[in-house]
């Protein structure tokens, strides 16, 4: 028997058909978990996004970073990559440093951090260092060795030992031939408990369109396989499967929570679709909250309703995935985004 992909589109045989959770496995499992298992996305379609979306940011992203924290068990010493996520030290001697956050059990926060290898280079402000990594040291001008003269500490390092570091402090100018600095590591100098962090994120297409995924899955979850199948949602369904990003689609990301949804605890998933005022019709919108911190709003396709006619209003629908029961609580209702 044949059935048609509500990605790709192709027609299959049921034999090419695999389960899909509406939810990734990776954000979270929950009891009678949500999953698309009635031959509605094709095995080929599933492995491309486990290998090309999910794996991609699952370690390299923020919502990775929120998932350590709050979501299942990982297995400790897990580094997150940088590609889409860093951190940096904001004050004192670690203003400026950069950090990698590793899974850590025994840690309350599920997390420690490592400190990026740099060198250090007293800057005017007392306590602050221009920090580097060795290959990109720029060289010691005269008015720089002038000022680290008679410094206490006006060098430093950070996971770099004197045997690394020397050639390049001469090379660079920094030091004489018979000059040794006293290598005191960073974290000997920061006698506090806690430092504070800023944290640069990149938004970029993986992420959004596996936040899409999530919704659409979702969409076909409740409404079938019939409904998302309309040529309605052509242009989110050609992003979420090959990254062909159409001028009529937009996305919006905030902090928080979406309003107006009475989330179970302020750590669970919210996932669902809405109605928004366009071009006078409304069209159906994707939310998606990761974890109670981050939530994204985007276009999925248009409806058959316009603006003036109220009661012909299709219903939407919210799920919110708690993580720390593990259950599913859905609402059905009419929702919409953004009207006063």
């Amino acid at each position: 028997m044949k059935h048609i992909c509500i990605y790709c589109k192709q027609q299959k045989d049921e034999s090419e058909f695999n389960r899909e959770h509406v939810v990734p496995r990776m954000m979270g499992t929950y009891q009678n978990g949500f999953v698309l298992s009635n031959n509605q996305v094709c095995e080929e379609c599933n492995s491309y996004f486990s290998r090309e979306l999910e794996n991609e940011i699952s370690l390299n992203s923020m919502e990775s970073f929120l998932r350590i924290q709050y979501g299942k068990p990982m297995s400790d010493g897990r580094k997150m990559r940088k590609e889409r996520l860093s951190f940096f030290g904001t004050e004192g001697i670690l203003k400026g440093l950069e950090f990698t956050p590793i899974v850590d059990s025994s840690n309350e926060e599920k997390l420690s951090f490592d400190i990026i290898p740099k060198i250090g280079i007293l800057s005017v402000e007392p306590d602050e260092y221009s920090y580097y990594e060795l290959n990109e040291l720029p060289p010691a001008t005269p008015e720089v060795r002038e000022f680290l003269k008679g410094k206490d500490r006006g060098i430093i390092t950070v996971g770099l030992s004197q045997e690394d570091v020397l050639p390049v402090l001469k090379d660079k100018g920094y030091l004489g031939n018979s000059y040794e600095y006293d290598n005191i590591p960073v974290t000997a100098l920061y006698r506090n408990d806690s430092f504070i962090t800023k944290i640069n994120v990149l938004l970029d297409s993986l992420v959004r369109r596996t936040c899409a995924k999530t919704v659409f899955n979702y969409l076909c979850y409740c409404k079938g396989v019939d409904y998302v199948l309309s040529d309605r949602f052509d242009e989110i369904r050609e992003y979420i499967r090959y990254g062909k990003r159409s001028e009529n689609l937009w996305f919006r990301y905030s902090k928080g929570p979406v309003s107006g949804v009475d989330m179970p605890n302020e750590t669970a998933h919210v996932v669902g679709y809405m109605l928004f005022p366009e071009d006078g019709k409304w069209i159906l919108c994707g939310n998606l909250t990761w974890f109670g911190k981050l939530t994204y709003t985007f276009k999925l396709g248009e409806t058959e309703n316009y603006v003036s006619i109220i009661n012909e209003l299709p219903c939407t629908k919210m799920a919110c995935f708690d993580n720390e029961k593990k259950k599913i609580i859905e609402n059905e209702a009419v929702y919409v985004f953004g009207i006063r």
